[in-house]
């Protein structure tokens, strides 16, 4: 799954918002694919532009193009993996797969990104000779595959494992672009203190944004709250719905990019069974309406009984 049945959840003031519908983009494997293919073509053309040109711009520009051959191809199994049913061991199916691979794609954008700023201060401590004509050429032909890949996957931005296959390629089309610039720069002025100075410009960027794919991604495997979502507005709203008079042990996290799940223990009076069934199926709605929490588990307890479960000192609190 790759299109997000819910958008964000907050407003620029924190709180959380009822939700809107969108429609989902398509499949991502052709796009994927497409992708995959440019970049095994520009990942060969920038190691040749490069060593012909001296150039540790294009070098890196090179390394972080064979970086995304590698992250396109495991997003493509990712995706192709969360298809997969559920089984008896796997009973949320392999929805976490494109978590991981979002994970190790970041993960793998940061060492990267060290690598060359590394690099580049070497160069910076003993410049090299650069030919910016050969500099300029090949990393233009990177800026338009990088670009055109990234147009491809620009619709999946709310899935992490799609996000991260698209920032390595935004990064390499930015890191053409700085490259080119270098070039251009060593070209009219001959300053080859640009083309390890861009390195360093556009590493940083990619690193810094990278950190944050990383971050988002610990919070689903650590089963945090989802980014957007504010426990309190969730169980103010849960308290609204009419039957319900308490409410505690709630926990909400993310399966996967797209998939949102909450247990929690709703007080009822001593009702009916089918009273207390409709006090749950209104809260339930309310959820999936108002949040996007498609696999809502809700306990019912009598307001004046005792919570079986062990687990009810968690936070939060009784209300």
């Amino acid at each position: 799954m790759t299109g997000n049945p819910h958008p964000e959840h907050s407003s620029r003031d924190g709180a959380s918002r009822p939700l809107t519908t969108s429609p989902a983009p398509p499949e991502p494997d052709g796009r994927l694919i497409v992708s995959l293919v440019l970049n095994i073509i520009i990942t060969l053309l920038q190691v040749v532009g490069g060593i012909i040109a001296n150039s540790l711009g294009l070098l890196s520009d090179a390394a972080h193009n064979l970086s995304d051959v590698v992250a396109l191809g495991l997003s493509l199994w990712a995706v192709r993996l969360g298809r997969r049913p559920a089984t008896p061991r796997r009973t949320f199916a392999y929805k976490r797969a494109g978590i991981l691979v979002a994970l190790f794609n970041s993960a793998v954008l940061i060492a990267i990104s060290v690598y060359i700023i590394v690099e580049a201060v070497r160069r910076l401590l003993d410049p090299q000779p650069v030919q910016g004509l050969w500099v300029i050429g090949f990393a233009a032909g990177g800026l338009v595959i990088n670009g055109f890949a990234a147009l491809l996957l620009r619709e999946y931005h709310r899935d992490l494992n799609l996000r991260s296959a698209f920032l390595h390629l935004v990064g390499d089309a930015a890191t053409s672009f700085g490259v080119m610039i270098s070039g251009l720069v060593v070209y009219l002025w001959k300053w080859n203190y640009a083309d390890a100075v861009v390195s360093i410009l556009v590493s940083l960027w990619i690193g810094r944004e990278a950190f944050a794919i990383v971050r988002s991604t610990v919070n689903v495997l650590m089963e945090g709250t989802p980014e957007g979502i504010e426990l309190a507005d969730v169980q103010a709203a849960m308290l609204s719905v009419p039957g319900v008079k308490g409410l505690h042990d709630l926990h909400i996290w993310s399966i996967s990019s797209n998939d949102l799940a909450l247990s929690a223990h709703i007080e009822v009076e001593n009702v009916a069974l089918s009273q207390a069934g409709a006090v749950l199926a209104a809260v339930k709605e309310l959820l999936a309406r108002d949040f996007g929490v498609g696999h809502a588990t809700l306990e019912l307890e009598t307001v004046d009984g005792e919570c079986a479960g062990s687990s009810c000192d968690l936070p939060p609190k009784r209300t």
